[in-house]
């Protein structure tokens, strides 16, 4: 039988008057259980966001992309041949560079995809689009267009489901490059001239994030093979993998045989910025809420300063009945301890259910968003991580706390 534990826990919980040091044990427990809460219902609201980004950013790639070594673009032969490995489900071809469009008004410089018909349906680009939202084989199979919403209100296209548009997508003659055109009024010295230029009927409209609406338009492969000048070529190849292959085997597997030839990028390396900035705010706030912990570790330290005091007698009672000096401070050390776990306890139950009612019923909404609500994403190694800190950091502060304690205030107890 552990006996300091069964003390301590009898300290904790046993029947007692209307006590200061009682109030304060309470807003310890308070204190522990609110940053508890508030860490792990933070570090869900930001694996919320992040699984939000890797959702948006998938609309328009797969989960690996194929790109050349050297140069530019790939012979479209590769698709094919990608295709044909075992761990490869499906492979497609993408085109992309930068065009002039313009329908009315001053031209845009955006940025062209071409892909075929089952990119969409193997990325999240059907669920995206607005206006035209169904993809079908004679939509992309031609030479027809969806728009980014942030190009369509620059373009002023109308949104009526009947009113036709058809906007001139133009691209400079090989060798040309429009980076640092964009904003300009590309028409001015006899700048057409320079142009390749057809005629891109709009199919409809997509939104993906507010940076993609605004600089890209969507079109069938051939297409954009035409009006770039890259007949037979592809700016990169799109992979899916296969069931039984994980996205770092087929990479692996694709790394050693093509090594000289192909490069292969993931979809988070595509986008390092986004997730590392995203990583590096949760693992900042973590910090800080860690450092909160530890102030509120000294709302124990009251509370145990104020038990030794009104437990002197107790001490001695203890020391008289044979108990030892290390059994009592492990008196003492439980007390604190069984703080820090009441709180830890009661923290994660009330983080558990926050992320619940927000996941279940979007609690806190988002006007004018993407989505409607806050998103929140529950991960067990966050929780894990929580429970640690704070049942680290509380029973190791406790102990040390405890062993100064005794020896300043019950010396004969040391």
């Amino acid at each position: 039988m552990n006996v300091p534990f069964r003390i301590a826990r009898r300290y904790l919980w046993a029947r007692k008057s209307q006590r200061l040091i009682h109030l304060v044990s309470g807003i310890s427990v308070v204190v522990v259980a609110a940053v508890c809460a508030a860490m792990i219902a933070i570090l869900s609201a930001f694996n919320g966001i992040e699984e939000l980004v890797e959702e948006l950013f998938s609309s328009l790639d797969t989960e690996l992309a194929i790109l050349p070594a050297e140069g530019r673009v790939l012979n479209d032969a590769w698709v094919d041949s990608l295709a044909a490995h075992p761990g490869v489900d499906w492979a497609g071809g993408v085109l992309q560079q930068d065009v002039v469009v313009r329908r009315q008004g001053e031209p845009v410089v955006v940025s062209l995809l071409g892909f075929d018909i089952d990119h969409a349906r193997r990325t999240g680009l059907q669920g995206r689009l607005r206006r035209g939202d169904v993809l079908r084989q004679d939509t992309l199979g031609s030479p027809c267009g969806y728009v980014g919403l942030g190009v369509a209100s620059q373009l002023r296209l109308p949104f009526q489901a009947d009113a036709p548009a058809t906007l001139t997508v133009s691209a400079p003659k090989r060798g040309r490059q429009l980076g640092r055109s964009r904003g300009l009024n590309l028409l001015d010295g006899g700048f057409e001239s320079l142009l390749v230029s057809r005629t891109l009927p709009v199919c409809g409209t997509f939104s993906v994030n507010a940076d993609i609406d605004a600089r890209h338009i969507l079109s069938s492969l051939g297409f954009a093979q035409e009006v770039l000048q890259r007949p037979g070529l592809v700016s990169r190849v799109e992979v899916v993998p296969a069931a039984s292959w994980s996205v770092e085997e087929l990479r692996a597997s694709i790394d050693e045989r093509w090594s000289d030839t192909l490069l292969t990028r993931t979809r988070r390396e595509k986008n390092a910025l986004i997730h590392s900035t995203s990583r590096a705010e949760k693992w900042a706030t973590f910090a800080i809420l860690s450092f909160i912990l530890i102030v509120a570790a000294f709302n124990i330290l009251a509370a145990l300063t104020m038990l030794l005091l009104d437990k002197r007698r107790d001490i001695d009672t203890l020391a008289a009945i044979g108990m030892t000096p290390r059994d009592i401070r492990r008196v003492f050390s439980w007390q604190g301890f069984l703080i820090n776990a009441v709180g830890a306890v009661a923290g994660l139950v009330i983080g558990l259910t926050l992320v619940w009612l927000q996941d279940r019923f979007g609690l806190v909404r988002l006007e004018g968003a993407m989505v409607p609500a806050y998103p929140v994403a529950l991960r067990f190694g966050d929780v894990a991580g929580v429970l640690l800190v704070v049942l680290g950091v509380g029973g190791t502060f406790s102990a040390a706390m405890v062993a100064y304690l005794v020896r300043r205030m019950a010396p004969d107890a040391a």
